[in-house]
């Protein structure tokens, strides 16, 4: 089985810096899982099937505003994830799209935040398995969850937004606002929430 990994850029915005971040993820992903294979597709063009057949699945983060989206795309998007029926960790807007499948809302952040910042650590029941109570994990993000559905509970939070990670285990999804494969050495956090999603996908 494979992990499929979702780009959720546009293809027209498709630069090469955007390309190298995509390639950096999708090898990260195949050391956090152990070996798994990680097929890449864009949120475009993705295929129901093979989300179906997937050991896993992973939404990436994006830059693109929402506003400039065709949001049918992202409908069918959403469609395709919650038939697949398989285990999801969702990357920035990767979470945010999350929220949105299941009903929820988020909206541009009035504090955005950016760098390796703290996140203040409520729940290590399952994603955020092994963190300390305040883990330095890596931020790039202007939009925030505002209206959370009632099947996710809030893992995390920093003062300038109060949802920075969240889990539905029934359904096995999982999600985080931040960046958790944007790791180095002094900041491993990031590495061990990976590690965590593919344990808890197998």
């Amino acid at each position: 089985m494979t992990v499929e990994l979702v780009f959720t850029e546009r293809l027209s915005d498709l630069d090469e810096s955007r390309a190298q971040n995509f390639e950096r993820l999708r090898k990260r992903l195949a050391v956090a899982s152990g070996g798994q294979a990680v097929e890449g597709a864009h949120y475009e063009a993705v295929n129901p099937q093979r989300l179906a057949r997937a050991s896993s699945i992973v939404l990436s983060g994006a830059t693109t505003p929402w506003a400039f989206r065709d949001h049918a795309e992202l409908d069918r998007l959403g469609d395709a994830v919650v038939a697949a029926g398989r285990p999801v960790l969702g990357i920035c807007a990767g979470m945010q799209l999350q929220v949105r499948f299941s009903g929820g809302e988020h909206r541009p952040s009035p504090t955005p935040e950016h760098g390796f910042l703290p996140i203040q650590v409520h729940d290590r029941g399952d994603l955020l398995h092994g963190l300390p109570d305040e883990a330095i994990v890596f931020h790039d993000h202007d939009e925030e969850i505002t209206t959370l559905p009632a099947d996710f509970r809030v893992l995390a939070s920093t003062p300038a937004c109060a949802i920075q990670a969240i889990a539905d285990p029934e359904r096995r999804w999982w999600g985080t606002q931040f960046h958790p494969e944007e790791f180095r050495p002094d900041h491993p956090a990031g590495e061990q929430i990976l590690r965590n999603f593919f344990a808890l996908a197998g």
